[in-house]
């Protein structure tokens, strides 16, 4: 089978499968596709309110329309987060992930048709982040919800709406030095942040849930659909985003070169990663075509650092395949790696994390993982359903 042709594999009954999940025989039949496609070929064409989130988890978009492409929420029990691990297929079965992205690029184009305008883009998603605790004892884990409600009539009110939904220490060890600790329930960050990860100075973080808060997008958020290469974009400059791979390509290293200062622009693995994070941004963030989000999976297919982690579980439980990558941690020294989770029946997102170890006060290493899950991605005509609290 054809990499172009992948996206046909579904299964002709799912009612027995939560949304979002990779159903048995398609998710078998697209493996074997990916599978038996040659690296390089396939058809392609020539031619990303938690406090203190990472930019990248913080900047959520996109949501299902009405009726299509709507994913459901499968939370893990009591709120845990099950790891990516590689699937225990034997050596040599297992898709590139190279392979991965390109087959993602043809589910995407091949899925079942969403509306391609509506009054807003929305994106619900679900985040977590790990944070040291201020005495350095153990690791906390606090999570959010959010609504991102983007309205694309100029004039017309764009809004987030978030609630935080607690924080309590991760794992059975966290919580006996928790409760050495005295068992509190805030924890109050200084100003001087050395060792610590997951929060930011003089913070408070809160272990309580708090009551949804509705804000309006007000100032450089007003007219705009989202951001690329660290620069607000218009719904007209969205709608320009050519849809060709080396269109695209050309366009974003243009974005990079008017982005770079001083030697960063002649350097290759900067402009890499930096079209790798752009490539990212499509994919996650913005309300593009079909044919933008397939073309910025084709150019990602060709950037080696992603390796294929195979079929995992997402942060809500979801199937998915995943990919990973390392970036360098620039405050801290050490490496953080990053995994997003592809729904191999459409080809859309489900999820990234990033996690990196730290080092306790009583020299125990444990890992820290910030995610972002994607329940729902797309345009719609619905209005936001708005709390009492709102700003």
């Amino acid at each position: 089978m054809n990499l172009t042709d992948l996206a046909r594999v579904h299964d002709d009954d799912l009612d027995d499968d939560p949304a979002g999940q990779a159903s048995g025989a398609g998710a078998q039949a697209l493996l074997a596709s990916i599978m038996s496609e040659p690296p390089g070929q396939g058809g392609r064409p020539r031619a990303k309110r938690l406090r203190g989130p990472t930019p990248w988890l913080a900047s959520a978009v996109g949501l299902a329309a009405a009726a299509a492409l709507v994913v459901t929420l499968v939370a893990a029990p009591d709120g845990q987060i099950p790891r990516p691990s590689p699937t225990t297929a034997s050596p040599g079965s297992q898709p590139s992930a190279s392979q991965v992205l390109l087959a993602a690029a043809s589910a995407v184009m091949k899925a079942p048709t969403a509306p391609t305008s509506g009054a807003y883009w929305r994106t619900t998603t679900v985040s977590s982040m790990d944070a040291i605790s201020p005495d350095r004892g153990y690791i906390v884990r606090r999570r959010s919800s959010k609504e991102e409600w983007l309205a694309r009539r100029p004039g017309a009110q764009s809004w987030w709406i978030s609630q935080y939904l607690g924080a309590k220490p991760l794992t059975d060890e966290d919580e006996a030095a928790w409760r050495r600790a005295g068992s509190p329930t805030e924890w109050r960050y200084p100003l001087d942040m050395t060792g610590l990860v997951g929060a930011n100075s003089s913070e408070v973080v809160r272990a309580a849930a708090e009551e949804k808060t509705a804000t309006r997008l007000r100032g450089k958020w007003k007219g705009v659909g989202g951001s690329l290469t660290k620069e607000s974009m218009t719904w007209d400059e969205i709608r320009r985003i050519p849809s060709g791979e080396r269109e695209l390509r050309a366009y974003l290293e243009r974005r990079i070169t008017a982005l770079a200062k001083g030697d960063y622009g002649n350097d290759p693995e900067w402009r890499e990663s930096a079209l790798q994070g752009s490539c990212m941004d499509i994919v996650f963030f913005l309300p593009v075509s079909p044919a933008v989000r397939a073309s910025a999976y084709r150019i990602l297919a060709t950037i080696p650092k992603m390796t294929s982690l195979g079929k995992v579980k997402d942060p809500l439980g979801r199937m998915g395949e995943a990919l990973g990558y390392q970036t360098r941690d620039s405050i801290r020294g050490g490496t953080n790696q990053i995994v997003m989770v592809i729904d191999p029946e459409t080809g859309m997102p489900l999820s990234q994390s990033s996690t990196t170890t730290v080092e306790l006060a009583d020299g125990r290493t444990t890992e820290v993982t910030s995610f972002t899950a994607y329940r729902q991605m797309g345009w719609t005509d619905d209005k936001p359903s708005l709390p009492a609290k709102r700003y």
